[in-house]
């Protein structure tokens, strides 16, 4: 019998900037097929633009119309948008995006499936333009990725922590702009969710 596989999460998720088309979510279902043919079925229901407020939103309409044996959540860089130079409030509070994980945490376990929350990448600052109007800054990245570790620890929910590694890494050649992984990058986290999810006994 075959196990559900859902992933809610934004552009990242969706594939963005993989030349392949695919993304890391087909590639990881790639290799999974591979390893264990015909047990898995997949189900990316992640969004461009998306940040924690959409997705919550998002995953009562489609994670509570199916039945899912796994949920990954990859979502949250569209949380932390600000203009460029400016140390002005982030268009979404603090306060709102705590509010919004725990509204998903709390309705992901009611749903009884098995949740898996990966941490925001670094973003390359030096990709921005002089053009650009928005920006993100990975202080903010830092911050945020211990606000949703926090909360996944209050929920008992695992979170996959990839930022340290990933910091270190020539990411002008894993990205595409300053937040999307391109082919290679999309790979690479491939590999590392299915060696996460395999470790943790979750395939």
């Amino acid at each position: 019998m075959f196990k559900r596989i859902g992933i809610i999460g934004d552009s990242i998720a969706h594939g963005f900037y993989d030349a392949e088309d695919l993304g890391w979510v087909a590639r990881l279902g790639k290799m999974m097929l591979r390893a264990y043919s015909g047990r898995y079925v997949f189900n990316n229901m992640s969004q461009s633009g998306d940040n924690i407020a959409d997705a919550y939103h998002r995953a009562v309409h489609e994670v509570g119309s199916r039945e899912l044996d796994l949920i990954i959540v990859n979502v949250g860089i569209n949380d932390l948008r600000r203009r460029k130079n400016s140390n002005l409030q982030l268009d979404f509070s603090e306060g709102a995006r705590m509010m919004y994980w725990q509204k998903m945490l709390k309705f992901l376990q009611s749903t009884g499936t098995k949740i898996v929350v990966t941490d925001l990448l670094p973003v390359v600052e030096t990709k921005y333009t002089e053009d650009a109007s928005l920006i993100r800054y990975n202080s903010d990245v830092v911050r945020y990725n211990e606000i949703i570790k926090d909360i996944c620890a209050e929920y008992k929910i695992l979170f996959f922590a990839r930022y340290d590694k990933w910091k270190v890494r020539d990411l002008e050649s894993l990205y595409q702009d300053a937040t999307h992984p391109n082919a290679e990058g999309h790979q690479l986290l491939a590999e590392e969710i299915f060696e996460f999810l395999q470790t943790n006994s979750l395939l």
